[in-house]
């Protein structure tokens, strides 16, 4: 019997499409091999693909062509690495917006489950927990315990990665408001081992913190000080200058010498990065407390105004001048906006000192 016409033409059709196919099945591969990579993104929005590797200072990436890419932790802004569930992509943008409940919720849950595809998927969860217990106890002094136990918890697990001095700043924060000023200054101790001059300016800074805060104000302006002088005219340098400038003058503030703390935070505005935004927020909302002080309710409300609009994810510092708004804008006679910014602070940060205070309790 002789073959069926359409058959004969569909097997050399086949056999001449196989290579093309198998083709394309290489490609496939090939390109899914390019996409499975770790993206390190730079502070200023730069992007490094590869196979990354972490350490407590940096980031090295081995790209799929080129040489070996090490980036210091002063201009790591994140890392997106490969097999990252698409739930922590959420969690975290929950994270960024504020929404910290709802973040440590997912969060928890992607740990307790514990699939991770690989071992830096599993430390960054950890990590990213660990940050999202300490910020909401920033706001709420109730979940202070908790954070402090989960920060110390991650670090003792995983010492060697790129948030663990990011964590350790944290911590001490959380300490310093607890009062616990001897453990923060024994957790900063960890900066001390680094060779680089980035991170040991930065713990030397937030030395000068802890000092402050326990009332030392000559030890820590001597410790802020030493990390101007340090960084000099580096601009690597330059964001450890800029937090130094603004702990000087809050230990200016702190003896009441407003006019004195005003001309160092201009100097911090006006030398700002937009990877900067803690100290911008921490640096206008002192603003706002200096020009109040000095009897300048007009001025000190576009400090105020300028973290809540430009800050919302600060959420310590943007509670703060909510506090304040709500007072202010009645002194310059616009009542409906203090009611306005007493609303938003009861309904974003509820269990806040600063929402507490204003309520009276």
């Amino acid at each position: 019997m002789m073959p069926n016409l359409h058959t004969m033409i569909g097997d050399q059709l086949g056999r001449a499409a196989r290579p093309f196919l198998m083709c394309g099945a290489l490609l496939l591969s090939w390109q899914m091999t390019v996409d499975a990579a770790d993206i390190v993104i730079r502070k200023g929005g730069g992007r490094v693909g590869g196979t990354a590797v972490s350490t407590k200072s940096g980031m090295t990436v081995k790209p799929q062509a080129g040489d070996e890419v090490t980036i210091p932790l002063a201009e790591l802004q994140s890392v997106e690495w490969d097999s990252m569930p698409a739930s922590f992509k959420i969690a975290s943008g929950d994270l960024a917006a504020g929404r910290f409940d709802k973040a440590i919720d997912a969060l928890s849950k992607l740990k307790s489950d514990g699939k991770f595809p690989n071992d830096n998927v599993k430390k960054e969860i950890g990590y990213t927990l660990a940050r999202a217990k300490g910020l909401l106890a920033q706001t709420q002094p109730s979940k202070v315990d908790d954070a402090i136990k989960e920060l110390k918890g991650i670090q003792a697990s995983d010492p060697d990665f790129y948030q663990y001095f990011p964590s350790v700043i944290l911590l001490a924060d959380l300490l310093v408001n607890k009062g616990s000023f001897d453990e923060a200054a024994k957790v900063l101790e960890s900066f001390n081992e680094v060779t680089d001059s980035s991170l040991k300016l930065q713990g030397r800074s937030y030395v000068g913190r802890v000092l402050l805060a326990q009332g030392k104000i000559p030890q820590a302006v001597t410790a802020f000080d030493e990390v101007i002088s340090s960084a000099g005219d580096d601009q690597t340098l330059a964001p450890r200058k800029l937090d130094a400038m603004v702990g000087k003058a809050k230990a200016a503030i702190q003896q009441n010498k407003y006019a004195e703390a005003l001309p160092l935070l201009d100097d911090v505005m006006l030398n700002m990065t937009e990877a900067s935004a803690a100290t911008g927020a921490e640096c206008k909302l002192l603003q706002g407390n200096c020009l109040q002080a000095l009897n300048k309710p007009m001025e000190a409300v576009l400090a105020y105004l300028y973290v809540d609009l430009n800050y919302p994810n600060e959420s310590g510092a943007r509670a703060e001048a909510l506090y304040h708004l709500a007072g202010l804008w009645r002194v310059i006679q616009h009542p409906d906006r203090g009611l306005e910014a007493r609303a938003r602070l009861e309904a974003d940060y509820p269990a806040s000192p600063w929402a507490k205070k204003l309520s009276g309790s």
